[in-house]
């Protein structure tokens, strides 16, 4: 079975109970919450607002499989900034920070899995202390987590760009409770072979995010849209076992999330049959 979530920074025109409505309505097992200021902020996100939210995943019969934690504006007006390698200690100390309160939260809500990226290396800084910095702070991240999986999303341009840059980190620290967050899109942006890569990974992923693209130029477009081969993805994703969600991810679509909504489920239900009746 086709296991579909989405991420509810596609629907950020709207309130986070409506957008839970919205994502059940479309057909949607799942959805992947954001931290967002419109929807779970937070520095003020509390148990009203956990209890809130709660019920409205029961009432609309959808679970939260993720909790997406790399919002680009949440600590400053420079995007992705201070991140996990900002050349400041104070800076890398507000980025932990943020992520352990995305742990708290995703615990309070019962969301198995958040997910989180390195940031972008600054020209000040070393390859080598940003390796530091960042093993550093998983570390710490990892001891801070109770019953929540990490999971690293490689990032076009950011320090840890590729699956296998985010699978060796997974390799070396060799803990379930850390793992890798594939955006399919990503892949097709960063690798030669996108697919290889999708494949070599599959081990080390607790979720996938999903969007097309065309021409290798990182812009998320609705599935079906773009140059990405869905059947041979689902074909591969089949073959090895996978058996998490596929949160389609469309954060610059929220103005017609409607459509966005159900052209993505209709186009990869479409292709996942093909991928795995053939």
């Amino acid at each position: 079975m086709l296991k579909t979530s989405y991420n509810a920074n596609g629907l950020r025109s709207v309130p986070v109970t409506e957008a839970v409505r919205a994502v059940a309505d479309a057909g949607y097992q799942a959805i992947e919450l954001s931290l967002h200021p419109q929807h779970i902020d937070p520095f003020t996100f509390g148990p009203a607002d956990a209890d809130r939210l709660s019920s409205a995943l029961e009432r609309y019969g959808i679970v939260a499989c993720c909790l997406a934690a790399g919002a680009d504006n949440l600590l400053s007006a420079e995007r992705f900034e201070p991140s996990l390698i900002h050349p400041t200690r104070e800076g890398r100390e507000r980025r932990i920070d943020l992520v352990k309160r995305a742990l708290d939260i995703a615990a309070d809500l019962g969301v198995p899995v958040i997910n989180f990226a390195s940031g972008i290396r600054k020209p000040e800084v070393s390859e080598q202390d940003a390796d530091r910095w960042l093993r550093e702070g998983l570390t710490r991240l990892i001891e801070h987590c109770d019953g929540v999986v990490l999971a690293m999303e490689p990032e076009p341009g950011f320090f840890v760009e590729t699956n296998d840059q985010a699978v060796a980190l997974i390799d070396d620290f060799a803990t379930p409770r850390f793992t890798l967050a594939q955006d399919l899109g990503h892949c097709r942006v960063v690798e030669e072979d996108y697919l290889a890569s999708v494949a070599r990974s599959l081990r080390a992923t607790s979720v996938i995010q999903v969007e097309d693209i065309k021409g290798r130029h990182h812009h998320h477009e609705i599935p079906g849209d773009g140059d990405i081969d869905f059947r041979a993805f689902f074909e591969i994703c089949h073959e090895q076992g996978y058996e998490g969600y596929y949160s389609v991810e469309l954060y610059n679509h929220s103005d017609d999330f409607d459509a966005a909504l159900k052209r993505s489920i209709a186009y990869m239900q479409e292709q996942y049959d093909a991928a795995t009746t053939a």
